[in-house]
């Protein structure tokens, strides 16, 4: 994306958000409140969505920095219910604007929602594009699910990939990969890592041959000296700061989320980013209803709306990530832009060798991880 495209991109939402934001009164129900991350609803989207309700409706789209963010709301929400309760059952806060119909939470996210009664289970019954989403690689159907409740709808994902500068690597005469191209002597000191024990642990499993979520990674021989070989290629551990010594070309190979690196003005220009042939770690993003807040058809058409494959290809084309609608399109029918982004489309085989990292591997399998990168970073 060029510098001039994200710059009219962000002058877009602003304005479009403004404008969806005014309008006459309406009733309770045909108003709808939702907090997302920010950069992850375009504003065409709100637009598109206005012009296809059938009676005039108040939208209050709002923006967080951080899928954190997001996920404290739902913290904070919960609180405010529980002290507000009074002895009758009344919710006196039900309809505040403060408390959103859907909020978007990463999948990382959801398991802590659900433990901690910050959510309710959703229905699928009204969603007339839900049985489109497909099943492979990735059955987004059943992601979201634990037992037979349905946790979230699925809205976008994404990729951890590694990102380059093309000069740089024009110099050495090739480009990365895969994730072994990180341990090759030429990159020593030119890397950044993300500040993250799951994902570099879980690059290196990856690298071996064994999955991210491997449950004894210490029984792995072989790991710790190759996690030891990488640190010493690594400039910095940064999941935040790594962009700025890529720009200036003190990094020259950086890993990070496929969401971040897409919105960085300089790719496609000084950067380019693979997704790595033997798989990487997955994310994405869910639609979920904090917990007491009634269903609202607003909200279930809007969920159904972002499914719609015409804007499903305009969410994947604009807001740095995929929606899941995309994957069940023949590439054939998909938009030229987007067939070739290797980024937003990865290929199937790719695909097919990645996963989500799990984060309730069990207490003895986390302490591990754990000990492991207490290890790798205090060098010993």
């Amino acid at each position: 994306m060029s510098v001039s495209r994200r710059s009219l991109l962000t002058g877009a939402i602003a304005v479009g958000v403004a404008q969806l934001l005014t309008g006459c009164q309406t009733s309770p129900d045909q108003r709808l409140v939702v907090k997302f991350l920010r950069d992850a609803v375009p504003a065409p989207m709100l637009g598109e969505f206005r012009r296809v309700l059938d009676e005039p409706a108040s939208l209050d789209f709002s923006a967080e920095p951080q899928l954190a963010d997001l996920f404290q709301g739902l913290v904070r929400w919960h609180q405010t219910q529980e002290d507000s309760r009074d002895d009758s059952g009344w919710l006196p806060w039900q309809r505040s604007p403060q408390t959103p119909h859907l909020t978007l939470l990463g999948h990382s996210w959801l398991p802590k929602a659900i433990e901690n009664q910050l959510i309710q289970p959703l229905g699928p019954e009204s969603w007339q594009n839900w049985t489109s989403l497909p099943e492979n690689p990735i059955n987004w159907r059943e992601l979201p699910r634990r037992g037979d409740r349905l946790w979230g709808a699925p809205y976008r994902w994404g990729t951890t990939v590694i990102v380059y500068r093309k000069d740089k690597f024009a110099q050495l005469g090739w480009t990365p990969q895969d994730w072994s191209d990180l341990w090759r002597e030429e990159l020593r000191g030119r890397l950044a890592l993300l500040d993250s024990p799951r994902e570099v642990i879980g690059l290196t499993l990856k690298k071996l041959g064994y999955s991210y979520n491997h449950d004894r990674p210490q029984d792995v021989p072989e790991l710790l000296d190759e996690l030891q070989a990488l640190q010493k290629q690594a400039l910095l551990y940064s999941s935040t700061a790594y962009q700025q010594p890529l720009l200036r070309g003190d990094v020259w190979v950086a890993i990070g989320s496929s969401r971040d690196i897409l919105g960085i003005p300089q790719y496609g220009q000084q950067l380019e980013a693979v997704v790595p042939q033997s798989g990487t770690a997955l994310w994405a993003d869910y639609w979920v209803r904090p917990a007491n807040v009634a269903a609202h058809e607003l909200s279930d058409r809007w969920i159904d709306f972002c499914w719609q494959p015409r804007i499903a290809q305009q969410l994947s084309l604009l807001a740095f990530a995929t929606s899941p609608q995309v994957l069940g399109t023949p590439r054939q029918n998909l938009p030229e832009s987007l067939r070739r982004n290797g980024v937003l489309l990865p290929d199937g085989d790719r695909l097919q060798r990645s996963e989500f990292i799990e984060l309730d591997l069990g207490d003895a399998s986390l302490s591990q991880y754990r000990q492991i990168w207490q290890q790798l970073r205090r060098g010993e």
